[in-house]
């Protein structure tokens, strides 16, 4: 059962307005990027017990995802049983750390043929559920980041901070089919329009001076990702736009001279506004 798969670390040994330019490669270690647990040294067998019980845990963690969202917007659970004890989500930070979740067992598998689809799945899922919460910078740019070091990983069939070979891309560093690379630079785009949105959006309901004392307040796991900014000369700058301008910026740069102008031949709208069901 999926379930048993959460229960503890030693389950299968796998638990545990405009648009800123993506800025240069020479950048890409300016920023303090979360790190990712370690994978397997071997992806898991296909069709083995370890592999079906990641995805069954996955696909049930989706699940609940979704409807922890549903309960927020629809009057349709009001009338659930009191034994169903989720709650909808409040925050986009409770939706962040669920997703965050999620792809920390989908590295540590080790598996590209899990780990290519169930992302794309994910980061759809950010695409889709950003807009419906007051934005949050700090889990929401801490997710992004995760997500950007994932995505650009899989694309070089190497850990994009360490350099390290990841696990399945030993014979073939080009594991991610065009279609698949098209739809993530899709999703990557429609991410850097809809975080300028909400940004602006939250700008003009509340002001960005009282979110960051808001979000200050309530995330303190990120006190030492502070830190880790800490100049002057970053926070006279203006920190959610330097974040802003870095949304994705490693994997659409990786993807940006491989594809070229092939986008449009490969996906329409669908592929970045929320569509599941491909993944």
């Amino acid at each position: 059962m999926a379930s048993t798969a959460a229960d503890g670390p030693g389950a299968g040994g796998f638990m545990q307005p405009s648009i800123p330019s993506p800025a240069p490669s020479s950048m890409w270690s300016s920023t303090a990027t979360p790190v990712l647990p370690k994978p397997r040294s071997h992806p898991l067998k296909a069709g083995s017990m370890k592999e079906m019980t990641v995805i069954n845990h996955i696909d049930m963690q989706l699940l609940k995802i979704n409807r922890r969202h549903a309960k927020k917007f629809s009057s349709t659970y009001d009338d659930q049983s009191q034994q169903d004890l989720e709650r909808g989500y409040e925050s986009f930070q409770e939706v962040a750390k669920d997703i965050e979740g999620l792809i920390d067992v989908l590295w540590v598998s080790g598996t590209p043929s899990l780990q290519i689809p169930y992302m794309i799945s994910l980061a759809v899922l950010v695409n889709s559920y950003l807009p419906d919460f007051p934005f949050s910078p700090k889990p929401t740019f801490r997710l992004l980041r995760k997500l950007d070091s994932v995505f650009a990983s899989l694309l070089l069939g190497e850990d994009v901070e360490s350099g390290a070979p990841l696990s399945g891309f030993e014979n073939n560093r080009n594991l991610m089919s065009m279609t698949e690379k098209v739809r993530v630079k899709s999703i990557a785009e429609t991410c850097r329009v809809a975080v300028v949105e909400a940004r602006e959006n939250d700008k003009s309901e509340a002001g960005e001076e009282e979110d960051d004392d808001d979000e200050n307040s309530s995330d303190d796991e990120d006190e030492d990702e502070d830190g880790a900014y800490g100049t002057e000369e970053y926070e006279s700058i203006g920190r959610w736009e330097m974040e802003t301008a870095k949304v994705y910026e490693r994997t659409i740069e990786l993807l940006g001279d491989e594809l070229g102008g092939k986008v449009g031949e490969f996906c329409d709208s669908n592929f970045a506004a929320g569509e599941l069901k491909e993944a």
